[in-house]
């Protein structure tokens, strides 16, 4: 079996507590909670994982990123390598 490497985009998003929520849009309930956006960078990182590996064993089609790379580096105020930095 060919390995397929996809990039998926990571929303994140603060809460009123403080924390912060990462989410990926292309991926329906892959969501995720960390106390810093570095822990939640890791959650999300792992929950990308699963929720394909479920996706593959329903036999369902891994989802496509909708979102152009290009559209996002405009309205982006920091880099992800600044996102994931402890």
């Amino acid at each position: 079996m060919r390995n397929i490497i996809r990039q998926y985009y990571v929303a994140y998003e603060r809460d009123e507590s403080g924390g912060y929520i990462a989410s990926v849009p292309a991926i329906p309930g892959c969501v995720v909670y960390g106390k810093t956006i570095y822990e939640a960078y890791q959650n999300i990182q792992s929950a990308i994982q699963e929720c394909l590996e479920v996706i593959q064993e329903s036999n369902k089609p891994t989802p496509k990123e909708s979102i152009n790379p290009e559209i996002i580096r405009k309205f982006s105020f920091v880099t992800p390598k600044e996102y994931a930095k402890t």
